[in-house]
């Protein structure tokens, strides 16, 4: 993170200059607000990579010594087989031809796309 923290204080304060600058050229107050917001949402994101930094410790990739072993972590976790997309996307079908047919046939479209995403963040939960 020692990268990303360098990368997005330099962020900060290229936006900073930029909305001073800017301010004392004459520019637009809208122009100078959006550049301080930019420069107060770079501000938030180096702060944070800072933060992680000191309260985490180096990563892997940080250190000298460091592997790409050392920062493998899960690959990735898959569902099993089901027929839940199969299902989403008759509840797709449905609230879309529900704009031509009726109301009806979309709130029950909706629901089925409801029940299912729940469904399958269950299924890959458990």
């Amino acid at each position: 993170m020692k990268l990303e923290s360098i990368l997005w204080s330099g962020v900060t304060c290229y936006y900073m200059m930029l909305a001073v600058v800017y301010l004392l050229v004459g520019g637009s107050p809208g122009g100078v607000a959006l550049l301080f917001a930019a420069a107060a949402l770079g501000g938030l994101v180096a702060g944070w990579t800072w933060h992680w930094r000191r309260s985490h410790g180096p990563r892997p990739a940080d250190r000298n010594e460091g592997s790409p072993i050392d920062q493998t972590g899960v690959v990735g976790v898959y569902p099993t087989a089901s027929l839940r997309p199969f299902a989403l996307a008759v509840g797709v079908t449905a609230m879309v031809a529900g704009i031509a047919l009726g109301s009806w046939l979309s709130m029950i479209g909706v629901a089925l796309i409801a029940s299912q995403v729940l469904l399958l963040v269950h299924d890959i939960d458990s």
